[in-house]
């Protein structure tokens, strides 16, 4: 059996026993006039140093504390990412409370499920709309004893109590003497819990995973180690709080480097917002990687011929560059005077100018996306972990081969042993590595992990190459078998058919009833729409434009081309787009963007059996959830087409 170890790397900055509070008090000791983050607000950037940070979570613990936030209690936010998240945070962790994070467009079933699930007894909503779906569940959710707003606008008549978040910061001038929370701060050790992080819960409730001050601080390391970071690297914080990788990120790497944080004004600017900072290091989960692929394509698709033309000359230039054996006019004549006229261009688009360390994590990214943004220059890695082990391998910088994930990452030393992995018999990994603290109130789930001296169970079938690199291949449970006995990996598909930009979302079917593979596709509406414009082709809604012929036609040239990466038996054979975009607030995805696969398969039954029965078609009714809650019924006549076959 071979055993992987990771491989040290000679880096002083280790977290030395210190929690996260403890660590915020050294960086205002240490680095106190450096910037610790900025925040882009009415179209201006603000930036704060560490010495301001600290004093801003210290007053947001007294505030707390003189609210009632006790040691060992949980606070609940409920925002996009902003720096008064990242301060309220820490200001509780000052005090020895937890906290726990949910994504901004939860729905209050989610919402009420987590909180009473975390027992939080204090909620923080961004805006508004956060504070009504609080109060929605505040009857479920009875040990809520304060809601906190950080936006008041369109709150000014509501007759229940709440607390603005200044009122918190206020609240801290009446608190008298602080001595009590140094005392406080340095009472807390690295083994305490910080924060609960939930599952994605695609197939039921989420867990909620139990993050300490030393997983944390450990898995920032492991980032720091492997991506080179130097002392007041830039970073864009997008991903939710919600995310352990954030947590890693955007909490521990950037108390650990230190880094400097930034905050985007508003989702909806982010594209905008990444240009103006030009960030060095990034996370991405493959979707919003996709999409950002999908806006280049776009923005080329209404380019003038010439432009396309150049566009892809360029990209076929950047591209054959990376080849092991591309000759010298490739290397040092075409692709520099690609990236001169075309590629540099593409990265400005992006805002990935300065970008050294860019990830993508969270489920797998097609070898065609990751050779694409190669293509253009930007040194895209993967990322390899999970909530309750944390971050496993990446791709060092440099790093060019899109089918591994890279190298074992290296710990800190002041907390764990180099981690260890290798392949059981049944072809799945197994970890010797600092672990989560358990999921709470389920103490069966934690069992089923195994035991970290004999390594965990990751779940995931891998295998090693010869450099000693993981290569993963699905998980265990979710490799298929059909009734001819064929085996076929669905992630594998459907990771390279959402490398398409006319794809969003792709999921597999076929199982050991089923004699062939078949596929549903969400098509991207916008790459659609204006393929349907540039061929002269009407449509009204989504529904209309998801089953016009030409749409389904490029469909059909995509899976083409990925099943020329399989076996013959293991091809997709018959396939159909949805007739609506699936929907996080309708459970068709999770709120990072995974598929609920069981939930799919059941409220798309009648559409995958006439995937198999030789239907021309299948006429439907699905249920649908409006931007107010409401219910409503989409009647729709979707096309079953065969591979190969008439579209």
């Amino acid at each position: 059996m071979q055993v992987l170890r990771a491989a040290p790397v000679d880096d002083p900055r280790t977290s030395r026993g210190r929690t996260l509070p403890q660590l915020l008090r050294d960086r205002a000791r240490e680095n106190a006039g450096e910037a610790a983050v900025r925040s882009k607000r009415a179209g201006i950037w603000r930036g704060r140093s560490w010495a301001e940070i600290d004093r801003l979570a210290r007053r947001c613990a007294l505030g707390l504390a003189a609210a009632g936030l006790k040691r060992g209690e949980v606070l609940a936010l409920i925002a996009e990412n902003l720096e008064e998240q990242f301060v309220l945070q820490l200001g509780a962790l000052c005090l020895g409370a937890r906290t726990v994070s949910a994504y901004p467009d939860s729905s209050v079933d989610e919402l009420a499920y987590m909180l009473d699930h975390a027992e939080a007894v204090m909620v923080v909503g961004e805006d508004q709309e956060q504070v009504d779906k609080i109060l929605a569940l505040k009857a479920r959710a009875p040990r809520i004893r304060k809601v906190i707003y950080i936006d008041g606008r369109g709150l000014w008549h509501y007759d229940v109590p709440l607390a603005a978040y200044d009122e918190i910061l206020a609240a801290s001038g009446r608190a008298g003497d602080e001595t009590w929370l140094d005392a406080e701060i340095d009472r807390a050790r690295q083994s305490d819990v910080a924060v609960y992080c939930y599952t994605s819960g695609t197939t039921g409730h989420p867990k909620g995973a139990m993050l300490s001050h030393a997983f944390i601080l450990d898995n920032a390391y492991r980032l720091m180690g492997s991506l080179g970071v130097e002392p007041g690297a830039r970073y864009l914080s997008y991903i939710s709080p919600a995310w352990a990788a954030e947590q890693f990120f955007g909490f521990g790497l950037a108390l650990l480097a230190p880094m400097v944080v930034h905050y985007a004004e508003k989702p909806e600017t982010v594209q905008s917002d990444l240009r103006e900072v030009g960030p060095e290091y990034l996370m991405f989960t493959p979707r919003q990687w996709e999409m950002l692929a999908s806006g280049v394509e776009a923005r080329m698709m209404d380019a003038g011929a010439l432009r396309r033309r150049l566009y892809h000359w360029g990209l076929r230039a950047g591209t054959a560059r990376l080849r092991p054996d591309a000759g010298a006019a490739a290397r040092l004549v075409a692709a520099p005077l690609a990236d001169l006229l075309v590629l540099r261009g593409v990265r400005n688009l992006l805002g990935l100018s300065a970008a050294r360390g860019v990830l993508s994590g969270g489920s797998g990214l097609s070898a065609e996306l990751f050779t694409r943004f190669h293509a253009f220059g930007v040194p895209l890695g993967n990322l390899y972990g999970s909530t309750e082990l944390g971050l496993v391998s990446a791709h060092r910088r440099g790093a060019t081969d899109p089918v591994t994930m890279g190298q074992l990452m290296p710990s800190d030393p002041t907390i764990a042993e180099p981690m260890e992995a290798w392949i059981d018999g049944a072809a799945q990994l197994r970890l010797r590595v600092t672990a989560f603290s358990g999921y709470l109130k389920n103490e069966e789930a934690t069992r089923a992990l195994g035991v970290a001296g004999r390594g965990y169970e990751t779940g995931d079938a891998v295998r090693l190459d010869e450099r000693g690199q993981l290569i993963f291949l699905d998980r265990m449970k979710d490799m298929r078998r059909l009734a001819n006995g064929q085996v076929y990996p669905p992630q594998f598909i459907e990771n390279h058919l959402r490398a398409a930009s006319i794809i969003r979302d792709a999921i597999v079917v076929g199982d050991e009833q089923r004699r062939s593979v078949a596929a549903l596709v969400n098509i991207d509406g916008e790459i659609a729409g204006r393929l349907a414009e540039l061929n002269g082709l009407a449509f009204g809604t989504f529904t209309e434009l998801s089953q016009l012929p030409a749409i389904r036609a490029e469909v059909a040239r995509v899976i083409a081309g990925v099943n020329a990466l399989l076996e013959p038996g293991a091809r997709v054979r018959a396939f159909a787009t949805f007739p609506k975009e699936l929907d996080a607030d309708e459970a068709e995805l999770t709120r990072s963007r995974k598929l609920r696969r069981e939930l799919i398969h059941e409220r798309y039954r009648s559409l995958i059996d006439a995937l198999y029965d030789g239907s021309a078609h299948c006429d439907m009714a699905i249920q649908v959830r409006y931007q107010d809650g409401s219910l409503g019924s989409l009647q729709a006549r979707v096309a079953v087409n065969a591979v190969g076959g008439e579209a």
